[in-house]
């Protein structure tokens, strides 16, 4: 498997007050070191062009009734998460509230 180098993420409330990351190719998958954050619901966005649309990257569940937010909750601890990003090169983390420097890496 081939990794990418280590980003920081200035993951905001807001898609647009996020901070876009380049991850410097696509990657079907990106590694998030969510810190020590008060709970919140943590959101990828993916675009296909640096300073392009980004759009929440949604899961389709076949034995579900519909899509889903591919979207985890972080407590009051670190934890180290991988999402799905479907071969996105350019990636957002918007938090359903405040701010955090994430670290991120493509896998």
């Amino acid at each position: 498997m081939i990794y990418g180098q280590w980003k920081t993420a200035a993951a905001a409330a807001t898609e647009a007050a996020a901070t876009e990351v380049d991850l410097g190719k696509d990657f079907s998958h990106v590694v998030a070191l969510i810190p020590d954050i008060t709970a919140a619901t943590v959101t990828i966005y993916i675009s296909n062009t640096s300073g392009g649309t980004f759009y929440p990257m949604y899961a389709f569940d076949a034995d579900g009734t519909g899509t889903f937010a591919h979207a985890t909750s972080s407590g009051n601890d670190p934890a180290a998460v991988v999402f799905f990003i479907g071969g996105a090169q350019y990636i957002k983390i918007v938090l359903s509230t405040g701010t955090a420097s994430v670290p991120v890496r493509g896998c």
